[in-house]
């Protein structure tokens, strides 16, 4: 299992987007607004999108007037950034993001994606480009015939993680999702220091918590609301006990704290950007140690 702390994303570290920041009008203290009225926040480090909650709403702060407007989401621009995988960062043809790190950063994690490729490349301010994958995010799982190869739609991974990146400082990161024709959307883009913390063993389990609405009329049938969806998997690891204080202090540090959890490599239902509801760790050998992680994502 891996690991990537995340490197919080400002407004100088985004250097680049090819995605217009024109959800709605800009906030204007001089506008009336009436009911449902949509206005977009921007400010230092601030992207958010309001809507007002009263009719003749003039001269109340979004950010600072709860009676007056709701927060609804982050821009479109910054919706890859913000703390909901479901909410996606949408646009024709391609998604295009430049980001100037800050020391180490060699993990990067792609959520909820929908696109045809992905490409990643990183840059040293001294070396030039010392990194460039370009893949494509089609799987071949459940094509174990021929009818399925011809016959079923392509069905492409959502979840990718890139932790080879080389370990230099201060890069510049830019990642393409292409999709020419179609709306490319990104749910979350994660990037920060990646590392190994044990090796997973046979027994993860992969779930979700569903938190759509499924009620029954008069007639038995079914009204379904469709909501936001978590997902949870557990994972048992084997630490060498060299790296057993080491994995605790590390994880005890983020326990309030969204990271991303890789569980296995192959699988990208196993990688989860949330937190750990629940950390056990068994001294059981001399030189091994048992440990068991549940870790619950953000919706």
């Amino acid at each position: 299992m891996k690991i990537i702390r995340p490197l919080v994303i400002t407004d100088d570290m985004l250097t680049y987007s090819n995605i217009v920041e024109d959800d709605c009008p800009a906030y204007s203290a001089s506008v009336s607004y009436a009911i449902g009225a949509r206005v977009m926040v921007i400010g230092p480090n601030l992207h958010k999108i309001y809507t007002s909650l009263q009719a003749v709403n003039m001269n109340h702060a979004p950010a600072t007037s709860p009676t007056y407007w709701v927060e609804e989401s982050a821009t479109n621009r910054w919706k890859m950034f913000d703390a909901s995988i479901t909410s996606q960062a949408s646009n024709m043809d391609s998604i295009v993001v430049t980001l100037a790190t800050t020391g180490i950063t060699n993990g990067i994690a792609l959520l909820n994606v929908d696109c045809a490729i992905i490409r990643v490349t990183a840059s040293d301010p001294i070396l030039g480009v010392v990194f460039d994958q370009t893949i494509n995010p089609a799987t071949t799982s459940g094509i174990n015939d021929w009818y399925s190869y011809f016959l079923e739609p392509i069905v492409r991974v959502n979840d990718i993680s890139f932790t080879d990146l080389p370990l230099y400082s201060n890069m510049t990161i830019t990642v393409t999702l292409t999709n020419v024709g179609h709306l490319v959307l990104c749910g979350g883009l994660i990037i920060g220091h990646a590392k190994k913390l044990g090796m997973t063993q046979r027994g993860a389990k992969i779930s979700l918590t569903d938190f759509s609405v499924k009620a029954r009329d008069a007639f038995g049938n079914f009204n379904v609301v469709e909501r936001a969806f978590s997902r949870r998997v557990t994972l048992p690891l084997w630490l060498d006990a060299s790296a057993v204080d080491q994995a605790f202090t590390l994880l005890a540090r983020y326990r309030a704290t969204p990271i991303v959890y890789i569980g296995i490599a192959r699988f990208g239902s196993s990688i989860v950007y949330g937190f750990y509801k629940d950390l056990t760790i068994d001294i059981t050998y001399l030189n091994y140690a048992v440990c068991s992680i549940e870790i619950e994502g953000l919706t």
